[in-house]
């Protein structure tokens, strides 16, 4: 039996509401890492948000190159949490709930070998229109949110 997979294709919208309460395989285009065996419990115009054990994890659908769904057996399925799949809030930026949360953050990545790996464990300290600013190393930064990939709480 072939697994379910959602394949996203450049210029139109992608639709992933099919896999809402469902285990899958996040695959991001280029040289992006994805995220493995997460749920994803909802997802709005631009971005997914799913869960990772007893984390949440945003990713940014412009991103994503196909979603598989993963079947996983009665005892995998014991060993995770439950899904709560959730509505999704249009006028609420998505970033504001990791508010105050420290998170592992994905840049994206443009050349095989940067200098910086595209990854920073920081805190979100406050969520603007387009711009996040994070906490790293007692030092203030500021994002772009279309810079940014992905992203887990600790």
């Amino acid at each position: 039996m072939a697994a379910n997979k959602l394949v996203r294709e450049p210029g139109k919208y992608f639709d992933c509401t099919s896999m809402h309460g469902k285990w899958c395989t996040i695959t991001l285009v280029g040289q992006d890492v994805g995220y493995a065996r997460v749920g994803i419990i909802s997802s709005g115009k631009d971005y997914i948000l799913f869960q990772f054990r007893d984390k949440k994890g945003l990713v940014a659908k412009a991103y994503v190159k196909h979603i598989v769904e993963i079947k996983m057996n009665e005892r995998k399925l014991k060993k995770e949490q439950e899904l709560v799949v959730r509505d999704w809030e249009d006028g609420v930026n998505p970033f504001t709930y990791f508010l105050d949360k420290r998170c592992d953050i994905h840049i994206h990545q443009t050349r095989l070998f940067e200098a910086s790996p595209g990854f920073f464990r920081a805190k979100i300290m406050f969520v603007g229109e387009n711009i996040i600013r994070i906490r790293e190393n007692s030092k203030d930064y500021n994002l772009n949110q279309f810079m940014i990939c992905g992203m887990m709480e600790s």
